[in-house]
């Protein structure tokens, strides 16, 4: 039985956070009417009986993906408001009661079914659907809702949280073959483009048509033709080149601010203070909560060097040196910045697994706003500096790579390459056992020496063809594939 105080503010809290109880929808201050095309591959999640984990950081929209599948299965599925629960653990109310209940979880899903559903959990006529936000930080969590899967109710568990390895160290233990997990990143560009001209017809259709063209780049690719490849991406830019100057335009809106859902329709000015304030609450809310950081500082500093040396090649020892810690700390605190989303990393590409752990590591920081806060180039200044926007390039095709070859929700590792003679690929991403390089060079002026890299890489493992990432440029020459960068990731 929960103690009638804590019951009091449990009943508040629910009642805060789902308005639809009373309204019978979701406001859109909570459910924005704007859907990212991500939403639907998550929606697709609903039908399945595991416990469904959204994961991705901070300020991607996990709150906003939740409401939008309540509102879902309210208006288009016309779900009983009443079995259909969302409550956050960061929220202040979560607060106040999590220091009288012994055991939230259980507190909130009693107070529900008595006061809300007015019926046990086994009696409900069709599923329930819960939704726990940010449930990491409830200690805990994932052998409570072990018990809760286990006992067989008609209940759709769908929970979030902001760091991987927390939901990952659930998952492998308490809740091993009962969960599935799914990554929301940022808005991709295609989402940034839909959401500044969601009244624009053409706009509207574009995920059809991309998901069309989509389709026939793919099937090319895997049978490694490259006049079909090329074929298809003509007819993509047939279809687009209407707005070509509009897509140009957000292209470079989207490199100095990237994909944060919030951060759209701010100015630079308070993009700046917002992206500052994101990385302190990631630090302090997350990072030096969930580990035990020994040097805050040094966490800060490491942050702040792989921001402005981003896309290039990592020795542990010379960070160690420069950030005056040891190697051992440099890889600890990787990591933790992995878990949480802020960076990633590419591996030397090899059919070896050995001699791709041998090798250094790739890293960049992943959201190119952030980046930009953190070495001053968060402005239209960022422009004129062409190794800047070079460096922006490949930080946005390494990340749109993988999502364009990511099938189900999960995004498939990425690689670099470097020969001896120093002759590079940025990106080589594994599709179906075949090799795809991708070079970036954010130019028009393309020289054989630019393309070095990549022509080796693919006389030696023998490719069918390969992707140069222009800024202007359309075109095929032999096995190489030139496409502009706005292009490739409105095509992703």
């Amino acid at each position: 039985m929960v103690d009638s105080e804590i019951e009091i503010n449990i009943i508040r809290a629910l009642n805060e956070q789902n308005p639809w109880w009373v309204e019978g929808t979701p406001p859109e201050k909570f459910a924005k009417r704007f859907r990212r095309e991500a939403f639907n591959r998550i929606k697709k999640e609903l039908e399945k009986k595991e416990i469904t984990a959204v994961i991705g950081q901070r300020q991607v929209g996990k709150t906003t993906v939740l409401y939008q599948l309540a509102d879902y299965l309210i208006n288009e599925q016309d779900i009983n408001t009443k079995h259909i629960l969302y409550f956050s653990f960061d929220n202040p109310f979560a607060g106040i009661v999590q220091h009288g209940s012994k055991n939230l979880i259980n507190d909130v899903l009693d107070v529900y079914s008595i006061n809300i559903l007015k019926k046990s959990f086994s009696n409900a006529q069709g599923t329930v659907y819960i939704f726990f936000d940010e449930i990491t930080k409830y200690e805990g969590w994932s052998e409570i809702l072990k018990g809760w899967y286990d006992l067989k109710y008609p209940i759709k568990f769908f929970i979030s949280d902001s760091s991987s390895s927390s939901i990952l160290k659930g998952s492998s233990e308490s809740l091993v073959g009962r969960i599935r997990i799914s990554t929301l990143l940022s808005f991709k560009f295609i989402d940034y483009v839909r959401y500044k001209n969601q009244n624009s017809s053409v706009i509207t259709n574009l995920n059809a048509i991309n998901s069309q063209h989509q389709t026939s780049f793919i099937d090319a690719m895997l049978a490694g033709d490259v006049t079909s490849i090329f074929d298809s991406i003509k007819k993509f830019y047939a279809t687009v080149v209407r707005m070509e100057n509009e897509f140009k335009m957000y292209s470079r809106e989207y490199m100095i601010k990237d994909g944060f859902p919030e951060l759209i329709d701010m100015d630079i000015t308070d993009c700046r203070k917002k992206l500052y304030d994101y990385i302190s609450l990631t630090l302090q809310k997350d990072l030096l909560r969930m580990f035990k950081i020994r040097n805050p500082k040094a966490l800060e500093n490491l942050i702040t060097f792989i921001a402005a040396e981003s896309s290039q090649v990592f020795t542990y020892e010379n960070m160690a040196r420069n950030l005056s810690i040891t190697d051992d700390t440099v890889r600890e605190y990787l990591d933790y910045l992995d878990s949480v989303f802020l960076i990633s990393r590419e591996q030397f590409y090899s059919k070896s697994r050995a001699k791709r752990i041998r090798k250094q590591d790739k890293i960049y920081l992943n959201n190119v706003g952030l980046r930009n806060v953190l070495v001053n180039r968060l402005n239209e200044r960022l422009f004129t500096d062409g190794k800047e926007l070079g460096k922006i390039a490949e930080i946005l095709v390494h990340d749109h790579a993988k999502r364009l070859f990511s099938f189900d929700g999960t995004n498939p590792e990425v690689f670099y390459w470097r020969n001896k003679n120093g002759n590079e690929v940025d990106v080589i991403a594994e599709v179906n056992n075949r090799a795809v390089p991708i070079e970036v060079k954010y130019k028009n002026n393309i020289s054989s020496d630019d393309l070095k890299g990549i022509n080796s890489f693919m006389l030696q493992n023998k490719s069918s063809f390969g992707f140069v990432i222009t800024k202007d440029l359309i075109d095929k020459k032999e096995k190489l594939i030139f496409i502009p960068l706005w292009m490739f990731l409105l095509f992703c």
